[in-house]
C-alpha cells in the first residue's frame, strides 16, 4: 500500500532534484581493488528478434520493432576528477529498459508509482538510498593498459540490469567488466515465467556476448556467466550453447527449482559443462539440487548461507527492503552480501588470474569457515572426458583399462561415470587394438553397471560376441545399450550390404531379448529372406503373423509368405 507520505515527497520534487550525499544501509567491507570504476549505459537492438513497440519507441503501440536491449557495463577506468554516481542514477535506468525516454521529473514520478504497485517501499529508506553515494563514474574513459576478464550477468525474473550494481562495482574496482541488461518479456516489458521467457533471457545474455569486443579493454577469451534466481536458469541454457564461456555463477539459481524447463530442452547434455562452476544459495536453494548433482566433467563448488533469504543476495533488494526488519537482521544480511561478493571474486581470481586446479581452489578460495552456522562449503572434482582418459591411457599403453579409469578418478570426484561416455572409452579402445583392455572394460562395465544391459544380453550370448556386437551397434547408433531399434537397425545395414549373414545374428537376439514383438520376428524374416533361406523366412513371417501385429506388417508378412 502506498503512503500519502511517500506521494507528498515525490510532489515536493525529492526524486528530481539533488540531495544531499547519504550513507547507504549496505556497503561492501572488504578492499576495493586498484581501479577506478566507470559505468556506462545505453540503448541498442537485437534485429534477430521483434518486440511490440511503445511511445517512447517512437512507434504506434502494438506495431512490431526490433527487440530493444538496453545494456549496462561497469568496467575499471581511468580515475577522474568527476564526482561518482548516486544511487539515483541507477534506479531511474527503469525509465529506459524497453527504448529511450527523456527523464522530466514528472516522467521520474511515474517511474516510482510504477515501482510501488508491486514494491512498497518506506519513503525516508528510498529518499535516503536514491541520495546515497555509489563508487562508479559515468562513462569515465576505459583502462586501456590491460584486458580484463568479463562477467556477463542475467538478473531474478522482471528484475534490473542493476539489482547487483554494489558487487558490480567491487568487481570491476578488482579487474572485471560486468555487462548485464534487464529482464524483459519476449514481447514487452512482463518477463513470463515460462519456456519461452527463460530462453529470451539467455537469448539477452548471447547477445551481449556478442557485444564484447565493443568495449576496448575486455579480453573476449576469459568470459564468465553470473545468473541470480531466472537468472542462473537462463545462464544454463547460454553456458550450454557457448563454449567459449570459461565459468559459471548461480545465485540462488532457478534451474534447482525449475529443472524440467533444462530437463526438456535440447541442451541437457552434461558434456557441455566442462568449465568451473560457483553455485552460492541462501537457506531456502541448499537441498534439492538435480543440475549440482548431475554435473560430471566441472569442478563444481557451493558456497551455502543458511541464515539468508533469498532476496538477500541482490543489493537492490537489501537497499530498498532489508532494513525495515531491525540493525540485527540488517546486520546479518550484510554480513551475507559481503560474503557471497569475496567468495564469487576470490572464485573469479581463481579461474582467471590464478589458473587455479581444484585441489588449490580449495586450499586458496574454500577453506571450511569457523563458523559453519554462517558459511558452508561443498564441492566436487571433475571426471576427466573420454577424450582426456583414451589420450592419457595410449601414453600408458600396458595398463587395463579399468583399472586405469579408477585411478583416474580424483580425490572428492563424484562416481560414477556417465554410461554412453564409457560406451564410448569402449567402442575407441577395441577399435584402437586394445581388445585386452577392451574385454577387462565391458566385464567392469557389467559389474559397477547392475542396471545395464549384461545381465539379459549374457542369458543369450558370451562375453566374446557381446563386445563383437556391441562394437557394430554402438558404431552405426553412436551408443548401445542393445534395445530392439538399435539390433534392427544394425542388423539392417549389415544385411542390405555385404555382411547379410553377420546380420542374422542382430535379428536373432532381437527375437530374443523381444519375444512378444512381432515387428523382430518380421525382420528376421527379411534377414533369411535376403539369404534366400525362404524356409526360415517363411518360419519367421508367420511368427510375426502369429504375434497379432498391426496392420501394416500383417500386410508385409502375408505379401512375402505369398511369393515364397
Amino acid at each position: 500500500m502506498k503512503t500519502f507520505g511517500f506521494y507528498a515527497l515525490c510532489l515536493c520534487g525529492f526524486v528530481t532534484v539533488g540531495l544531499n550525499a547519504q550513507k547507504s544501509s549496505l556497503e561492501i567491507s572488504d578492499p576495493y581493488g586498484p581501479h577506478a570504476i566507470g559505468f556506462q549505459e545505453f540503448n541498442t537492438f537485437d534485429k534477430s528478434r521483434s518486440f511490440l513497440a511503445t511511445q517512447q519507441q517512437k512507434a504506434n503501440a502494438g506495431e512490431t520493432i526490433f527487440r530493444p536491449i538496453q545494456v549496462c557495463v561497469w568496467y575499471p577506468a581511468i580515475k577522474t576528477d568527476k564526482a561518482p554516481l548516486t544511487y539515483e542514477a541507477y534506479f531511474f535506468l527503469k525509465a529506459h529498459e524497453v527504448g529511450r525516454t527523456a527523464l522530466s521529473g514528472e516522467r521520474k514520478k511515474a517511474v516510482i508509482a510504477e515501482f510501488l504497485k508491486t514494491d512498497p517501499v518506506q519513503p525516508e529508506v528510498l529518499e535516503r538510498e536514491l541520495a546515497a553515494v555509489m563508487r562508479a563514474v559515468k562513462n569515465a574513459p576505459f583502462n586501456k593498459t590491460a584486458r580484463f576478464p568479463i562477467l556477463i550477468y542475467g538478473p531474478s525474473w522482471w528484475s534490473t540490469a542493476y539489482e547487483n550494481a554494489l558487487m558490480f562495482e567491487f568487481l570491476a574496482s578488482h579487474g572485471y567488466i560486468v555487462i548485464s541488461s534487464p529482464s524483459v518479456g519476449p514481447e514487452n516489458r512482463e518477463m513470463p515465467i515460462s519456456r519461452i521467457g527463460v530462453e529470451t533471457q539467455a537469448r539477452d545474455m548471447e547477445f551481449l556476448l556478442s557485444i564484447t569486443d565493443q568495449f576496448p579493454n575486455a579480453d573476449i577469451n576469459r568470459i564468465s556467466v553470473a545468473g541470480f534466481s531466472l537468472g542462473g536458469l537462463s545462464n544454463v541454457l547460454m553456458m550450454a550453447r557457448n563454449t567459449s564461456v570459461d565459468a559459471w555463477i548461480g545465485i540462488d539459481p532457478s534451474i534447482h527449482e525449475a529443472y524440467e524447463f533444462f530437463e526438456e530442452s535440447p541442451f541437457e547434455d552434461y558434456t557441455r559443462f566442462r568449465k568451473p562452476m560457483l553455485f552460492i544459495n541462501s537457506m531456502g536453494y541448499m537441498k534439492g539440487l538435480p543440475f549440482y548433482d548431475q554435473l560430471v566433467y566441472s569442478d563444481a563448488y557451493m558456497v551455502n548461507l543458511p541464515q539468508l533469504e533469498h532476496t538477500d543476495l541482490a543489493s537492490q533488494f537489501i537497499k530498498l527492503f532489508g532494513s525495515g526488519k531491525g540493525e540485527e537482521a540488517l546486520a546479518k544480511r550484510a554480513r551475507g552480501y559481503n560474503a557471497m561478493s569475496r567468495y564469487l571474486l576470490a572464485f573469479l581470481d581463481g579461474v582467471f588470474k590464478k589458473q587455479y586446479t581444484y585441489s588449490e581452489m580449495l586450499t586458496h578460495v574454500f577453506q571450511m569457515p569457523a563458523d559453519t552456522s554462517f558459511v558452508q562449503f561443498k564441492s566436487k572434482a571433475s571426471l576427466p572426458t573420454p577424450d582426456q582418459l583414451f589420450l592419457k591411457f595410449e601414453e600408458e599403453q600396458g595398463a587395463g583399462m579399468a583399472d586405469f579409469l579408477e585411478k583416474q578418478i580424483p580425490d572428492g570426484a563424484h562416481f560414477s561415470y556417465p554410461e554412453k561416455d564409457l560406451q564410448e572409452l569402449i567402442f575407441r579402445t577395441l577399435e584402437s587394438g586394445y581388445s585386452k583392455a577392451s574385454r577387462n572394460l565391458m566385464e567392469w562395465y557389467g559389474n559397477k553397471y547392475p542396471d545395464a544391459f549384461h545381465t539379459e544380453v549374457s542369458k543369450h550370448i558370451d562375453g566374446q560376441k557381446m563386445l563383437r556386437m556391441f562394437t557394430e551397434v554402438y558404431r552405426h547408433n553412436k551408443g548401445c545399450e542393445f534395445n530392439y531399434y538399435q539390433l534392427n537397425h544394425t542388423g539392417h545395414i549389415l544385411s542390405m550390404g555385404e555382411r547379410k549373414s553377420e546380420a542374422l545374428d542382430y535379428f536373432i537376439l532381437n527375437t530374443q531379448l523381444n519375444p512378444k514383438n512381432s515387428q523382430a520376428f518380421f525382420n528376421l524374416g527379411i534377414g533369411y529372406y535376403r539369404l534366400e533361406d525362404m524356409d526360415n523366412a517363411a518360419l519367421n513371417f508367420k511368427k510375426c503373423l502369429e504375434l497379432d501385429p498391426d496392420d501394416r506388417y500383417r500386410g508385409l508378412a502375408e505379401g512375402f509368405l505369398s511369393k515364397i
